[in-house]
């Protein structure tokens, strides 16, 4: 029987490295991307979901801005006091309280900021060493 030729035989790996690794890169760089791609998703229905809550609300915000527009209105409210059975009369002129908003004149307003700076000022000298 014939020996066999030792140096003929092959031995290691059919594909080489370098392929190898380009291969891996190609295949982490699809899945990345598929990756991305379900997160972008994602995102996308949530953003959705918000601007259609976002919409709902508002809308409901315009009604109960309408609402109370129309119950504070002057006819709304002869209304609910006539359901009430409510009567209401003007007061009479001494029972009223008028309140004047205070007058800010020029010469207030510059003793006011003399007296600002008096108190300000440091009441004894003030020594660095």
């Amino acid at each position: 029987m014939a020996k066999r030729n030792r140096r003929k035989k092959t031995e290691g790996f059919v594909i080489a490295l370098p392929w190898v690794a380009i291969l891996m890169g190609v295949v982490v760089l699809m899945l990345s991307y598929v990756w991305l791609d379900a997160r972008g998703q994602d995102l996308g229905r949530r953003i959705k979901f918000s601007e259609k809550q976002r919409a709902e609300i508002q809308k409901r915000y315009d009604y109960e801005l309408w609402k109370w527009e129309t119950l504070k209105s002057p006819s709304s409210i002869e209304k609910a006091l006539a359901h009430n059975r409510v009567a209401m009369i003007w007061p009479e002129e001494g029972r009223l309280v008028r309140l004047q908003e205070p007058e800010l004149a020029q010469e207030s307003l510059t003793s006011y900021s003399r007296q600002m700076a008096q108190l300000s000022q440091p009441s004894r000298s003030v020594v660095n060493d």
